[in-house]
C-alpha cells in the first residue's frame, strides 16, 4: 500500500471509529466519498474497499437494522484494523475489513439479498466517481468489478460533471505537477 494511501485509509477508519462511537452514523457516507480521490489518482484496491465497506455500512444503519447491529463489535475490529495499519501488517489488515464486509452481510439473515444490492449499487456509485475524476468506463469497470453496461447505465441517470480536458503540453504539465506536489504535502 502507498503511503498517502495508508495514511488516507488511516483517517478514514479513524474517523470512522469516532462517528460511530459518537452516534453519528451519517457522516459514514461523506467519509467513503472523501477516500474515492484517492482510489481515482492511485487505482488501489485498498481506497476502494475501504469506500465501498464504509459505504455499504452507513445504508445499511439508515435503511434497515440501526438496532440490529453490534456497534461495539464492528468498533473494535475497525479499530483493530487501523492498529494493523499502523503496524504495516497489511495482512491482518485486509482480514479485519473482510470480517467487517462478512458481518455487514450476515447482520440480517433476511438482508443479505438486500445487502449485496447495497454493495453492488456502492460499487456502481464509487465508480461513477472515480469516472468523474477521469478514469474511463472501461478502466473504473476494472477495478471495480462492475459491468460497464451498469455503470454507464447509471452515469446516464445521474448528472456528472465533465472533466475539464487540458490541452496543451504546458496546462498538462501544471496538472501533473499539481498532483504530486499534493503527493509529497
Amino acid at each position: 500500500m502507498l503511503p498517502i494511501v495508508k495514511k488516507d485509509v488511516m483517517s478514514i477508519l479513524g474517523e470512522a471509529i469516532i462517528s460511530l462511537k459518537n452516534g453519528q452514523h451519517h457522516k459514514l457516507s461523506e467519509l467513503s466519498n472523501h477516500v474515492i480521490h484517492d482510489a481515482s489518482i492511485y487505482q488501489d484496491n485498498d481506497s476502494i474497499t475501504i469506500a465501498v465497506m464504509v459505504y455499504a455500512l452507513s445504508k445499511v444503519i439508515q435503511r434497515c437494522c440501526e438496532k440490529k447491529i453490534d456497534y461495539s463489535s464492528i468498533i473494535k475490529t475497525m479499530e483493530d484494523a487501523f492498529s494493523s495499519l499502523r503496524r504495516n501488517n497489511f495482512t491482518e489488515y485486509n482480514r479485519y475489513v473482510q470480517d467487517i464486509m462478512k458481518y455487514i452481510e450476515q447482520t440480517d439473515d433476511k438482508m443479505k439479498v438486500y445487502i449485496q444490492e447495497v454493495f453492488d449499487k456502492a460499487k456502481i456509485k464509487k465508480a461513477s466517481k472515480l469516472h468523474e475524476h477521469g478514469l474511463s468506463i472501461g478502466r473504473t469497470a476494472e477495478i471495480l468489478g462492475v459491468s460497464q453496461w451498469d455503470l454507464l447505465n447509471y452515469i446516464g441517470n445521474t448528472a456528472i460533471e465533465p472533466v475539464k480536458e487540458l490541452t496543451g503540453i504546458k496546462a498538462r504539465l501544471a496538472f501533473a505537477r499539481g498532483l504530486f506536489a499534493r503527493e509529497q504535502s
